[in-house]
């Protein structure tokens, strides 16, 4: 079957094709054994670095959720069409901003293991880095994204879940869709400015008197970076499950690819802006956090970061043919996710473990797990709930194809 010939009747049944069922049992899977694995360490003497593993997983977990619904945000202000078929599988992280609430607070546990100015007192922030104060701003930071996401992920929603209810073709009034396209800036404006915060807060502060006015916004668009390649991962692997076949087309896994490398060379450019004025100021209090990394037991894993994150999926979707073909795209997508989530761990840990080298082993991986399975029940939550596929949305993408 052809996309032009696909009924908008029929895009409403792929709505439920969802395999919930299966996305929930293998979140139940990691999320178990990476709890299993959190018991024992913190039980069996490596609480330090099952706290750290705690951290930057949050770090990188977080910054995905809010980053693909921010990647749904955008669409809705550059009207992009091609997007209407993966729309809804981006919004589906939209329960795990809630989680990341939860999980931040729960840090309150192994606040001794992660925030190192509790063990050395930074009198020239005097009451910026205080235990209350901390927890209070940065809590609030994930509680107020996640009202923002759920605002506007239920607004986006809404005229789709109608539509199923009614089981006829909804028409998203004119005052509708310009408050969907309000509440998509409002969170972008508000992803920038508490992601910012968050860098600083969760790994700026955690070196001593490092200061980089640039980190914010590498870190944020380091989210959203990984985004993109999740989504890009998410939806091939769902295009047979859900019967997208003939819906989601080589023309539009071209254009994520397209937005995918686009961000890579973003993201490399954001960090040699950052390396740059480090190098050229070689201030004592900027150049260690850098240096620290890339010379001695950490310098592999920084150079690393830089292949995984940069250089592979540069060279790997600089062409067109590998951003269409399944199997390419997913495996640089998949090499890209590797890398930002080692750069989580090379930004954090090496600032908290007292000077020891690089150690990524069963604390690190079980943690990622628990994050991971974790990630996995709340897109099953949603599923459960919402449909994964916009009926409207998708017509628009398809409609637009034949043109």
């Amino acid at each position: 079957m052809s996309a032009a010939t696909v009924s908008r009747a029929e895009l409403a049944q792929r709505a439920r094709a969802f395999p919930t069922a299966a996305v929930r049992n293998w979140g139940l899977g990691f999320a178990g054994l990476g709890l299993l694995v959190v018991i024992w360490g913190l039980m069996g003497g490596h609480p330090a670095r099952i706290w750290q593993s705690w951290h930057f997983n949050l770090l990188f977990w977080a910054g995905l959720a809010q980053g693909s619904i921010v990647l749904a945000a955008t669409q809705k202000l550059a009207k992009g069409h091609w997007s209407g078929v993966v729309i809804r599988l981006a919004e589906a992280a939209a329960p795990f901003t809630v989680l990341a609430v939860v999980l931040f607070v729960l840090e309150l546990f192994g606040r001794p293991f992660i925030y190192s100015w509790l063990h050395e007192p930074r009198p020239d922030v005097g009451w910026w880095l205080t235990t209350r104060w901390f927890f209070v701003r940065n809590t609030a930071v994930f509680a107020l994204l996640a009202w923002l996401t759920w605002r506007f992920v239920r607004a986006d929603v809404a005229p789709d879940a109608r539509e199923l209810a009614g089981g006829r073709a909804e028409t998203v009034p004119e005052a509708e869709q310009t408050a969907i396209s309000r509440d998509a800036a409002i969170l972008i404006v508000g992803f920038a400015l508490g992601y910012t915060l968050l860098g600083y807060d969760l790994v700026m502060s955690l070196a001593h008197k490092w200061v980089s006015n640039l980190y914010g916004a590498f870190y944020f668009m380091g989210s959203f970076l990984a985004a993109l390649m999740a989504t890009a991962v998410f939806v091939i692997a769902m295009r047979r499950r859900m019967g997208l076949g003939a819906l989601y087309s080589a023309r539009q896994q071209h254009d994520l690819g397209k937005l995918c490398f686009a961000f890579t060379v973003f993201w490399a450019y954001l960090m040699w802006a950052q390396f740059l004025v480090i190098w050229y100021g070689n201030l004592p209090e900027e150049t260690f956090f850098v240096f620290y990394r890339l010379w001695g037991p950490w310098r592999p894993v920084g150079i690393a970061v830089f292949l995984l994150v940069f250089v592979i999926p540069f060279i790997g979707l600089l062409g067109v043919r590998p951003k269409k073909y399944a199997p390419t795209m997913v495996g640089f997508a998949l090499v890209s996710l590797v890398g930002i989530w080692l750069e989580r761990y090379v930004e954090v840990v090496p600032s908290i473990n007292g000077g020891a080298g690089p150690a990524i082993g069963v604390p690190e991986l079980g943690v990622t797990a628990l994050f991971g399975g974790l990630y996995l029940l709340s897109i099953a939550w949603f599923a459960a709930r919402q449909p994964m596929l916009s009926p409207r949305l998708a017509a628009d993408t398809l409609e637009r194809e034949q043109h």
